[in-house]
C-alpha cells in the first residue's frame, strides 16, 4: 500500500486507519474525509469573506461537542464549508510519528480528490470517492476491486488549512529547540532588566545631586509645582513680548498716531489716534489676528484696544 511515497515522500494521506510511518524530510499532509465535516451550500453572497462568519451557524446541531475551526472556499456557484477539531487531528498526526518540523502544509481530501472519476483505496477496509461533488470515505466492500491510492505523482492544490495549537505535535527535537530559544530570551530579558535597573539607580542618584546643588525640594511633587509656576510665568512674559513687538511695529497711516502702549496688571492697553474705528482696527489687523481683544472702543478720534495677558 502506497499512501504518498515511494523513494521520497511529497504527500501523505492521514486517516484513523493509516499505519504509522517513520518519516524524514518535508511532507505535506492530506486529511481523510473522516477527519472533518463538509457541506455544500448556496448562499446569496458573492465572497468567501462574507461566508466565514456564517459557518458556525450553518453547522449548528450537526457537530459533536468540542472546539472547532472552520474553512471555506468557492466551488462554482456554491460554497464548500468545513469544520474540524484541531486537537483530534493534531493528536492523530502525532500518533503516526510525524514531527511537526517536517510538515510543510495541510490539505483536505476534498480539495485534492474532488475531480477523481473512480474510487481510490485508502486502507484495507476503506475507499474514497466523490458523491454529488463531495469527497467521502466508504467501506471497501462497496468496491472491492478499487485501485490503491498513490500520491507519489500527485500535484497538490493551493487550498491549505491552518491547525491551531500546532506546537502540540512538537517532537523531542523541536521541544529542545524551543527550550533553547526560551532560555536565551530569559537570559536576554534578565540582562536588559539588570542594565535598566542600574540606569534607573544612576538617574535617581543624579537627580538627588541636582536637587542638592540647586537647593530644590526633595520631592517630585514640590518640584513639579515649582516648574508649573515658572513655566506659567515664562509663557505670560513671552505673550507680553509678542504683543508689545506687534504693537510697536504697527504701520500707521499719515493721519494716524500711536499715543500709548501700556502694560497694566493683567492687560496691555494700546491707544491710537485715528479718523475712525474701522481705520484703527485695520491698522492693528496683524495684532488682532494673533491675539483676541478683551475690549475695544472708539471715542473722539481715539481708539483704545485692550488685550488680556
Amino acid at each position: 500500500m502506497n499512501l504518498g511515497f515511494k523513494s521520497k515522500a511529497k504527500a501523505f494521506f492521514i486517516d484513523v486507519e493509516t499505519p504509522a510511518y517513520p518519516l524524514e524530510g518535508a511532507v505535506n499532509i492530506i486529511l481523510s474525509p473522516a477527519l472533518y465535516w463538509v457541506k455544500r451550500v448556496n448562499l446569496p453572497v458573492k465572497y468567501v469573506r462574507d461566508v466565514k462568519n456564517l459557518i458556525p451557524s450553518l453547522f449548528e446541531d450537526n457537530l459533536p461537542e468540542g472546539k472547532y475551526s472552520y474553512h471555506v472556499y468557492k466551488d462554482g456557484d456554491d460554497f464548500l464549508i468545513f469544520a474540524y477539531n484541531d486537537k483530534e487531528i493534531l493528536d492523530l498526526i502525532a500518533s503516526k510519528g510525524i514531527a511537526s518540523a517536517n510538515i510543510n502544509n495541510i490539505y483536505l481530501a476534498q480539495s485534492e480528490f474532488e475531480k477523481i472519476e473512480t474510487p481510490l483505496k485508502v486502507s484495507d477496509t476503506s475507499i474514497i470517492t466523490v458523491q454529488e461533488g463531495v469527497v467521502v470515505k466508504l467501506p471497501l466492500a462497496l468496491a472491492p476491486d478499487t485501485p490503491m491510492l498513490d500520491l507519489s505523482e500527485h500535484e497538490l492544490s493551493n487550498k491549505t488549512i491552518h491547525l491551531t495549537r500546532f506546537n502540540q505535535i512538537a517532537d523531542k527535537k523541536s521541544q529542545i529547540v524551543f527550550a533553547s530559544i526560551l532560555g536565551f530570551l530569559i537570559v536576554m530579558f534578565t540582562t536588559e532588566w539588570l542594565i535598566n535597573a542600574s540606569k534607573v539607580s544612576t538617574i535617581i542618584d543624579e537627580q538627588a545631586s541636582v536637587y542638592a546643588n540647586h537647593n530644590l525640594p526633595s520631592t517630585s511633587f514640590q518640584n513639579e509645582a515649582i516648574y508649573s509656576k515658572l513655566n506659567s510665568t515664562f509663557e505670560r512674559q513671552s505673550r507680553i513680548r509678542e504683543v508689545l513687538n506687534l504693537a510697536l511695529n504697527t504701520k500707521l497711516k499719515d493721519d494716524e498716531q500711536m499715543q500709548q502702549v501700556a502694560l497694566e496688571k493683567r492687560k496691555i492697553v494700546i491707544v491710537i489716534k485715528s479718523p475712525s474705528e474701522a481705520r484703527a482696527t485695520k491698522s492693528l489687523s496683524k495684532l488682532l489676528k494673533r491675539f483676541k481683544k478683551s475690549s475695544g472702543h472708539f471715542d473722539n478720534g481715539v481708539y483704545v484696544l485692550e488685550i488680556q495677558i
